[in-house]
């Protein structure tokens, strides 16, 4: 059976209402994860939904690349039947991340061109 089967259709939904596209397979097993777009040219992030057990669920928000090397994650855990509260607490949790105030970008010596 599908973890996933009985949230896939609140996953897809807010898949489609952030513009993203939904990943349902990492290293050959199911799972369910999208990523959206932060500033040109490099910034993404991702929420990943892992599959609920014993009638929980977990949302993770994190930073994949950002443009001033800054990393962030975020955990939220709670009932199966709250999965959409906590997507939108991820996806505006990344819309804080990305208005946040910006650290200086670092510069190695040698790899400036």
């Amino acid at each position: 059976m599908d973890a996933y089967r009985n949230i896939d259709a609140i996953i897809k939904r807010k898949v489609r209402e952030t513009g993203s596209t939904l990943f349902s397979e990492w290293a050959g097993g199911p799972s369910r994860f999208f990523h959206m777009p932060g500033d040109p040219p490099w910034e993404c992030f991702q929420v990943v939904i892992f599959p609920p057990e014993r009638g929980a669920i977990v949302v993770q928000a994190a930073s994949i690349d950002t443009n001033d090397g800054a990393e962030m994650l975020e955990v939220w855990q709670g009932p199966e039947g709250e999965l959409d509260t906590l997507l939108d607490t991820a996806i505006a949790q990344i819309g804080a991340w990305k208005r946040r105030a910006r650290q200086a970008a670092k510069v190695i010596p040698g790899n400036v061109r």
